[in-house]
């Protein structure tokens, strides 16, 4: 018989997060794991290295938790202090567990490096507590169960907190616990605002109470989750947002737009090439990330000054200095030249004033335009973002694929 639906708390750990509370990504893993499974969080608290106030917030969480999950301070430096925060709080010893530094042991000789001293520490866990296998890193997650509550340790490098709660936690605690059965789809979008997304889908059935949304430099990720027989179902919702707003929408299976667009690629058996400037090669980087992304992308040239845009892409030196780097004729002439010295189908471009400083009356920071060439001619578009840098990069990476997305799309 299972127990019944607990009380969740996430409990990250680390100075650096404390800093830059922006940062920290672990905390939204885990709570949308847990709600798409059927389980609600009602605590997240974070709390620095002090191994005072780590143990503080440790034994508090077991007055009002039923499963507590920690991320952060299991490294092998002096600031990794989780592990003896928790056995300060609850009057544990550490012991070794043999198995974990013999794990350790092995990862270091197969990567072909000698183990610090310091690595020890992390096959060190709390009495009574089980060691769980981290598959891609060194320190072990940990479980421990004091009184009425289950705590969890993990990592705090994303990846290895990923694979561990994924692989091992979440299912353990679906096998144990109550919890509620929820319809899920999940939708993103590009080249929308929130708010104009909202005024849109608003007066859709089951839209106001089920949708959440997530926007960000890529796009705006729309989760619909509904529970119970009375409700309607999520993909119904889904289905009526996608035919109100169109092609805005660009995934409804969790694609990034990179996929996306390398799908498109694939299907038609064309190629891409890419000449940056203002955005210094992330559009590159993001179409390469792709596993097979070397079936339809050909050459990536990032041409930050004008000569590098004369004497690589062979942009006339005359249309430079008469419209400047920044304009729709340059960035015409780049995707022209990306795409003829590269053989690709498809050659695109990016130039404009990133910021935060450059900018004038005339071309002020945050405009930028963007050039596509194929056989059939060469089109451009004037962007305008804002004043900061690398806001800009990366709202500008999202909006060229998403340009080649419509163009690709368009080509049926």
């Amino acid at each position: 018989m299972k127990k019944k639906k607990p009380v969740i708390e996430i409990l990250i750990a680390g100075d650096e997060i404390l800093s830059d509370p922006v940062r920290e990504k672990n905390a939204q893993f885990i709570a949308e794991s847990l709600r798409a499974a059927g389980f609600d969080i009602e605590f997240i608290t974070i709390t620095g290295d002090n191994i005072h106030n780590l143990s503080g917030a440790l034994k508090h969480s077991s007055r009002r938790a039923d499963i507590v999950l920690v991320t952060g301070g299991l490294g092998p430096t002096s600031d990794d202090r989780t592990v003896e925060a928790f056995a300060a709080a609850f009057g544990l010893n550490l012991v070794l567990h043999e198995k974990s530094l013999k794990r350790i042991e092995a990862l270091f000789r197969q990567r072909n490096r000698k183990m610090s001293d310091s690595n020890r520490k992390q096959a060190m866990i709390p009495e009574g507590a089980s060691a769980l296998e981290n598959p891609i890193g060194t320190a072990p997650g940990i479980y421990s169960h004091i009184g009425h509550t289950d705590y969890y340790f993990m990592p705090g490098v994303p990846a290895e907190m990923e694979k561990i709660f994924g692989e091992t936690i979440l299912p353990k605690i679906v096998s144990e616990y109550e919890h509620e059965e929820r319809d899920i789809e999940i939708l993103r979008l590009t080249g929308i605002t929130e708010s104009e997304l909202y005024d849109k889908i608003g007066s859709i059935g089951g839209a106001k109470e089920s949708v959440r949304y997530y926007p960000g430099l890529e796009g705006i990720t729309l989760k619909i989750v509904t529970a119970g027989q009375s409700a309607p179902a999520a993909k119904e919702i889904g289905s009526e947002i996608i035919e109100t707003v169109g092609d805005i929408v660009f995934s409804s299976a969790g694609e990034s737009l990179e996929e996306v667009v390398g799908d498109l690629l694939r299907e038609r058996g064309m190629t891409v090439s890419a000449a940056e400037s203002c955005t210094g090669g992330r559009i590159m980087n993001r179409l390469t990330k792709i596993p097979g992304s070397s079936d339809y992308v050909l050459a990536g040239v990032v041409a930050y000054s004008n000569e590098s845009k004369r004497n690589i892409l062979g942009v006339d030196k005359g249309m430079i200095e008469t419209f400047g780097a920044v304009s729709a004729e340059v960035a015409g002439a780049m995707s022209e030249g990306v795409r003829r010295i590269s053989g690709a189908d498809i050659g695109i471009s990016t130039t404009g004033i990133a910021g935060p400083g450059g900018g004038s009356a005339e071309k002020p920071v945050g405009l930028m335009y963007t050039g596509i060439s194929t056989a059939k001619g060469t089109e451009t578009k004037k962007l305008q973002f804002v004043e900061d840098r690398l806001i800009n990069m990366g709202i500008m990476s999202q909006a060229v694929l998403n340009i080649l997305r419509y163009s690709l799309i368009n080509m049926r």
